[in-house]
């Protein structure tokens, strides 16, 4: 009987670090994502500063 408990808290332990890790990774991506954005739009009014000149 132990050992069916202790595989079952195994398994939730093991679900939940799998939970974390992809909700790491997507924040992770998520914020590449916005930096990328930010660096995009600042070339953008770069090279309209430049074209202005």
């Amino acid at each position: 009987m132990e050992i069916i408990i202790g595989y079952f808290l195994g398994a939730v332990v093991l679900v939940l670090f799998l939970i974390s890790l992809i909700k790491m990774i997507s924040n992770r991506i998520n914020t590449t994502n916005s930096e990328l954005m930010q660096r995009i739009d600042h070339l953008e009014k770069r090279i309209e500063d430049l074209e202005n000149k």
